[in-house]
């Protein structure tokens, strides 16, 4: 059910009636939530709802013992019943052919509550609530590499036996979908372990609030990832759908909706035909490739968090900022601050910093920065062109730490009068941004044939710099880069309040007209729901 689709309209026009009549019953209000999401991730497919399931009944159990307490026969009963029952409800329809999947759930729940039981014989605190972080994590991230990566890492393996010499080998691959979301709801549930385990936030002992956290529709499938100390303490507050916060969060969804279906589906109109045979293009061609890309992913991924913020707001939620103007970063470092927060914090916070962060010497920081961007380009997706951009954008992390860029620019700043700090922001900038381009290049490409394919070209300047296409790049991003322009200028990403009643109108006009008859005929999935 994607945001732009009538089905999505149908939806959301009628959950806000019956989330109404909830209001001042708090307890009822998260149940619609948790059906509501659940109906909502069901209409991609209703089977993979048991993932979600089961990753809240452990992140449920392992929350609550990672605390440092003994978990209940109650608790550890909940789970075990919500997790089969839960299981069971989608599968109504089905049931007689839903034998072996019902079992495996059960076998699962009963692994799941005999581990419980394990963790509260353990009477070292310490060890017992490493248990239970260990029981997150594994679960966690078990489920997700068999899904997402068991393939990927068969298949190389085969392919390196292969060159060594070793022939006749061969293993037997699943036939796997990828569910969608499942690389942000996993991240999302074992921080809340960790951060339990930190003291960050409490353990919730209400289950269904848990639940309703876990699958909050507007976020579930494609982020930000949220955290628990953020998000979960609003599932326990009166909520109220009021006037502001229905002009403000439609907003917001209006502005996601044009960059995602006027910038970002138009963009890839262009993109797609450049990328599957680059060795046919001009080296303009090739060049305007690369920035439509860029944009594309920007107004694709930027514009589902847009309209994610803005439902959530209409709902008394606020849930976090993940984009804030990227492309106007000057350096790698501050990218990451402006590009997939979300993700790129839960990375520091929980990979780069336990690693050691920069605390050892400069040696480990610089590796703790290549294994973290590593495993970021590694969660992007199973294949090799992720991994040499997780290493590509490490390596500039560490080049621009290694030439003290970020400290320079600092003192520089502090010294400088206004037009050479406006000077040098345009250098950086644009140094940046064509580093941002390359590493977009490596990112977009299908497979390292490709990837070389592309990069020939570019650099092939005998093919000629002539392009029909970058006419039609530069016309569906101006009016992003204008309204970027103030928001850079004003100093606030929600300017639309802020301009005259005139500009107000004009702007929304442009912007609804455009949505109605400027996005393609049919709009495509968003980018990051194959992540």
């Amino acid at each position: 059910m994607l945001f732009q689709t009538p089905n999505f309209v149908v939806f959301f026009a009628i959950f806000p009636v019956f989330y109404l009549l909830t209001q001042g019953r708090l307890r009822l209000q998260n149940a619609l939530i948790l059906v509501g999401s659940y109906v909502f991730y069901a209409a991609w497919d209703e089977r993979f709802l048991v993932l979600i399931i089961a990753s809240t009944a452990t992140d449920f159990l392992a929350g609550s013992g990672a605390s440092g307490r003994r978990l209940t026969n109650g608790e550890i009963g909940r789970s075990a019943a919500y997790l089969v029952g839960g299981s069971l409800l989608p599968l109504l329809p089905t049931l007689p052919q839903s034998g072996s999947y019902l079992a495996a759930v059960v076998v699962f729940a009963a692994f799941l509550s005999g581990l419980a039981h394990l963790g509260r014989r353990i009477h070292d605190d310490e060890r017992r609530q490493y248990f239970y972080i260990t029981l997150s994590v594994c679960v966690n991230l078990g489920v997700l590499g068999v899904f997402k990566y068991f393939n990927f890492f068969a298949d190389s393996l085969v392919a390196t036996l292969a060159q060594l010499g070793v022939e006749n080998v061969s293993w037997t691959t699943l036939e796997i979908v990828l569910p969608v979301g499942i690389s942000f709801y996993t991240f999302q549930t074992i921080s809340y372990s960790i951060d339990v385990h930190r003291g960050d936030v409490e353990p919730s002992d209400r289950l269904l609030e848990f639940a309703a956290f876990v699958a909050f529709f507007p976020q579930l499938v494609a982020g930000p990832v949220e955290r628990a100390k953020h998000l979960l303490p609003q599932f326990f507050e009166d909520r109220r759908i009021e006037r502001k916060a229905i002009e403000t969060g439609l907003t917001l969804f209006v502005w996601g909706l044009f960059k995602k279906t006027v910038v970002a589906d138009n963009l890839a109109g262009i993109v797609d035909p450049i990328f599957a045979d680059p060795s046919a293009m001009t080296t303009g061609d090739l060049a305007a490739g690369l920035l439509a890309f860029a944009f594309q992913i920007y107004g694709d991924f930027s514009g589902y968090s847009d309209m994610a913020r803005g439902i959530a707001r209409i709902l008394g939620f606020e849930i976090m900022l993940n984009f804030n103007l990227p492309y106007f970063a000057r350096t790698p470092s501050e990218f990451w601050e402006r590009w997939h927060i979300s993700l790129s914090s839960w990375l520091r916070d929980y990979l780069y910093i336990p690693l050691g962060g920069n605390r050892n010497g400069v040696a480990m920081t610089y590796r703790n920065l290549m294994l973290t961007m590593l495993l970021g380009g590694l969660w992007h997706g199973a294949a090799w062109t992720f991994v040499l951009w997780g290493a590509y954008q490490g390596g500039i992390l560490v080049l621009y730490r290694m030439a003290g860029v970020d400290a320079w620019v600092a003192r520089f700043g502090d010294r400088a009068t206004p037009a050479a700090r406006r000077g040098l922001d345009v250098v950086l900038t644009g140094s940046m941004f064509v580093l941002v381009l390359l590493g977009w290049m490596i990112f977009r490409a299908d497979d390292l044939n490709v990837l070389g394919t592309y990069l020939a070209g570019l650099v092939d300047f005998s093919r000629g710099f002539a392009s029909e296409r970058i006419g039609d790049v530069l016309f569906f991003i101006a009016p992003l880069l204008v309204v970027q322009a103030i928001q850079v200028w004003k100093g606030r990403l929600e300017i639309f309040p802020d301009l005259p009643p005139f500009a107000r109108l004009n702007l929304a006009l442009f912007v609804l007209v455009s949505i109605l008859f400027m996005q393609p005929f049919q709009t495509g999935a968003f980018i990051y729901f194959d992540f």
